[in-house]
């Protein structure tokens, strides 16, 4: 049976909640059209509304109930409901970029073409590529931990600091990569998605430099992923900035993730390094690294290090509001999101259009519904009824480019008629969007085929205040490639047409659709996958991944048999490369 049955199976369990949260969302038009003139404003314009309703995010059913009943009071922290965008975004953000505005792009120092292996940061290596003196003689629960006493775990792993000492000791003496552990107040286990548990958090087993004892909160963090089995991803939240392992070039923050490898080992960190390597550092992503994960000193497996998506100086730097800056004043980082909720971010649904669309490939439907999540802050109603008015405006102006149509926005940035204003519908697109990442993201889900490409985790930032790096909608952060590579590699284009419905829920992109669409955006494309294939980066960047999966042999044990499955989506990338090859070089 395909493996595309399989996951259809698996997203009806988990489906249901984002259909009622979303696609049934939007049943009637929030705000008139500006311009009556034009058939095709009134059907774009006025296809969105906010929605009021959230779905509630609880505890996988699957865990024990008594976990959470003996929970101390004083050991976790609850999660308030935001009402103006994430706190945690908040306090990791940084004052905004004083740098020159630019074409729309952000420069990710960290991101690059070169290899995999030339790139990561000495500590996360595996010790064969470490230089001895690099591995410590010492544990870092030698180190002071120069963190608020308020913390009740900092006590806790005080009393524990010889058996600690001497866990990392044996743990150093087994792995070849590094290693982090949590340890929670009176041992908790981290079941729960709506609080953190007071922590601290030790990495090992790496360069001196590189360790760290550090207190934080710790909380079970995704969607579907939080509730399959006991392999739980998890978000860490310090109480002061902090870097991990030297990723992003040492950068600190407080918000940091650690994602399962799960049976397939490899999709995230194939799909992060793709997109550092066509990105060439001019846009954000994350940067990775695979470490040992233990929590409480018993080993959760092998886990892959990343940077969390947000609204920071240096991930994506859009400017955040410290009062009631006008919405022209900030810069909104939103997501195509397939779990909206209400609690955690306002979000907005749009139709994208009612009238039906054509692809690439002849197929012709109408556009589904989609929610957009605002990722950063907002601290006003009208920055949230702005942000939701400009992002179906650009929609627009990009549709009706790719029917011959130049459109742009008007003072109250709706779309109209832009005849006379702009000689092509490319120059009316190519002002408001940053078309190139728009590419990259394109070429990077291509290479994938990531069944969420038009569902969710989706990302794009603009930025309207003065030092602004996003001028124009731009598409960066690219995230969770865990439905990926399932589809028969030379099968055809993907990201950029329409997809088979699973379930009832049409997951196409709408962005990619309806640029691809038309010629001059096409050869953009092909213009940066020609470039892209001269370099070898892709390649590069696919052997890399190989080599280094295959160096996680020891530290999985009982597990090895995950360096075949990584083995595997290298393969499978490579047969796409070929096919896109075939199409795109020609």
């Amino acid at each position: 049976m395909k493996l595309r049955n399989v996951l259809a199976a698996f997203l009806a369990a988990v489906m249901t909640i984002s259909l009622c949260a979303c696609s049934t969302s939007v049943e009637t038009s929030s705000e008139p059209s500006s311009n009556s003139e034009m058939s095709t404003e009134s059907e774009l314009q006025s296809d969105s509304e906010p929605h009021s309703e959230s779905s509630s995010e609880s505890i996988p059913e699957s865990l024990p109930e008594s976990s959470e009943s003996s929970k101390p009071e004083s050991t976790s922290v609850e999660e308030p409901p935001e009402q103006s965008g994430d706190s945690e975004m908040s306090t990791d953000s940084e004052p905004h970029s004083e740098s020159e505005p630019s074409s729309g792009s952000e420069p990710h120092s960290e991101s690059s073409s070169e290899s995999i292996s030339e790139s990561l940061p000495e500590s996360s290596k595996p010790e064969s590529s470490k230089p001895e003196s690099s591995k410590p003689e010492s544990v870092p629960v030698d180190k002071p931990i120069e963190q608020p006493e308020a913390n009740p775990a900092l006590g806790y792993h005080a009393e524990k600091a010889d058996s600690l000492k001497k866990l990392y000791a044996e743990i150093s003496a087994q792995k070849d990569f590094p290693a982090i552990n949590i340890t929670t107040y009176m041992s908790e286990p981290i079941l729960s998605k709506n609080r953190y548990l007071d922590a601290v958090i030790d990495v090992f087993n790496c360069g001196e430099s590189f360790e760290l004892s550090a207190v934080g909160g710790v909380k079970v963090r995704g969607n579907s992923t939080a509730s399959q089995g006991d392999e739980l991803p998890y978000r860490i939240k310090f109480d002061k900035k902090q870097n991990m392992l030297g990723l992003h070039n040492g950068r600190e923050y407080k918000s940091w993730v650690l994602l399962r490898s799960f049976w397939n080992l490899a999709p995230d960190y194939m799909g992060l390094n793709l997109a550092r390597a066509i990105f060439d550092g001019k846009y954000y992503s994350s940067d990775c690294a695979y470490v040992n994960l233990y929590v409480n000193g018993q080993s959760r497996g092998v886990y892959l290090l990343c940077e969390q998506n947000q609204a920071a100086k240096g991930r994506v730097d859009v400017a955040e509001p410290t009062g009631e800056e006008s919405p022209l004043e900030i810069g909104y980082l939103l997501e195509m999101d397939n779990y909206p909720d209400e609690k955690e971010h306002p979000f907005f649904a749009i139709k994208h259009n009612k009238r039906e669309f054509t692809d690439i490939l002849g197929q012709s439907r109408g556009f589904a519904t989609k929610c957009y999540s605002i990722r950063s802050d907002t601290t006003t109603q009208e920055q949230r009824k702005f942000i939701e008015r400009y992002l179906n405006g650009v929609f627009t102006i990009l549709f009706e480019a790719a029917e011959g149509k130049p459109m742009m926005l008007d003072e109250n940035f709706r779309a109209v008629s832009a005849v006379g204003v702009y000689a092509t519908p490319r120059e009316a697109v190519e002002a408001v969007i940053d078309t190139r990442s728009l590419a990259n993201m394109l070429i990077l889900e291509e290479l994938v085929q990531d069944y969420d490409v038009g569902e969710g985790s989706f990302y794009m930032a603009v930025d309207f205040s003065e030092n602004s790096i996003y001028p124009r909608l731009t598409f960066l952060a690219p995230w969770d490639f865990n439905w990926g590579y399932t589809e028969e590699p030379s099968s055809g284009f993907y990201a950029c047409a329409f997809q088979e419905p699973i379930m009832e829920s049409d997951r196409s992109n709408v962005w990619f659709i309806t640029a691809m669409k038309q010629e001059w955006f096409a050869d953009i494309v092909k213009e940066k996958w020609r470039d892209l294939s001269e370099s070898g980066a892709i390649i590069d960047t696919v052997l890399a991944v190989r080599e280094h999966t295959a160096l996680l042999a020891n530290d999985l044990g009982e597990d090895a048999w995950k360096v075949d499955q990584a083995a595997n989506i290298c393969e499978y990338v490579s047969k796409r490369v070929k096919f896109l090859n075939k199409e795109w070089l020609d």
